[in-house]
């Protein structure tokens, strides 16, 4: 069995189930290496023009109060997720939440200004037509980040037949 040692971790986090098991996984693998883990939540900016699916606020006026409940659902967000892995054992957590492009912010940017050698990202279920214009962050972190990129994937649902 090949032994990794990592030392800091980071996971992306957006609110989905794909990603809070991406966690659960990050928080494992933080501990067995006792290593720091970084859970941040990218606030994108697509999502404030109405350009993306889940975009919060659509074409027009920019709200500043929707944009600070944005953020602040996400700081609660990743607070929470913080305080699972504290209980967890992990004892170096940080908490961030950012704006700007996800797929470049995970796969380099905060790579590098964190020092990060591993990072957990969970493959959401977006649709085709998203990925096909937006593209997929996690294959782009996965192509794009100079470090170990686990995909974490949503629950199958199980398949019954009748026999």
């Amino acid at each position: 069995m090949l032994a990794f040692n990592y030392h800091h971790l980071l996971v992306g986090v957006d609110g989905s189930k794909t990603a809070a098991k991406a966690v659960k996984k990050a928080i494992a693998v933080a501990k067995r290496n006792a290593a720091k883990l970084t859970i941040v939540a990218v606030i994108n900016n697509r999502d404030f023009i109405g350009v993306s699916k889940s975009a919060s606020i659509g074409f027009g006026n920019i709200d500043p109060i929707t944009i600070e409940n944005l953020k602040r659902r996400f700081e609660k967000l990743v607070a929470g997720y913080a305080e699972q892995a504290r209980a967890a054992g992990v004892t170096d957590v940080d908490a961030l939440v950012t704006y700007g492009d996800p797929k470049s912010l995970l796969a380099t940017e905060l790579v590098t200004e964190h020092h990060v050698d591993a990072i957990v990202i969970g493959a959401t279920g977006v649709n085709f037509f998203s990925r096909l214009t937006l593209g997929s962050t996690a294959a782009f972190v996965i192509a794009h980040a100079p470090c170990d990129v686990f995909v974490v994937h949503r629950d199958r649902k199980k398949l019954t037949r009748d026999l």
